[in-house]
């Protein structure tokens, strides 16, 4: 992904190997996304799987991909996504599990589980739109 490439270069301004939340807010930015620093936030966590606070490439790449394939650019659209491991346009269990660990949901896996089938995840999975309803809910307790 060559688009990836040269933006990651571009703003690596300190030249780390490594896109901090600064620099990963102005790269998106300067594409004309209207992602706030607490989404910039919250996205970083998301594909941060390394867990250092910033962004190498390849997870850059892969939020990327997702911003380039997205039918809306919204932080619940690109967190859908990212959650959505096996592509099939629904959220899982372990989905559901995996996203919420990576934003720092502070509640137990037994826990998450038994939400998750709640909201319908055991069976159909959980849609977009019960997704991003829950995304926002959880973006306030952030």
């Amino acid at each position: 992904m060559e688009f990836a490439e040269q933006m990651f270069k571009k703003f690596d301004q300190d030249k780390s190997g490594a896109l901090q939340i600064n620099e990963v807010y102005k790269c998106l930015q300067s594409l004309g996304t209207k992602f706030s620093q607490k989404d910039i936030q919250i996205i970083v966590q998301a594909f941060d799987d390394n867990k250092n606070g910033a962004l190498d490439f390849n997870e850059f790449e892969q939020l990327c991909y997702i911003l380039q394939s997205a039918d809306n650019i919204s932080v619940e659209c690109v967190l859908f996504y990212k959650a959505d491991s096996d592509k099939n346009g629904t959220i899982d269990v372990n989905e559901f599990i995996n996203i919420m660990k990576s934003l720092k949901v502070a509640m137990p896996d037994e826990k998450l589980k038994n939400f998750a089938i709640q909201m319908g995840a055991d069976k159909d999975g959980i849609g977009f739109e019960k997704f991003t309803h829950l995304i926002t809910k959880i973006k306030g307790l952030m």
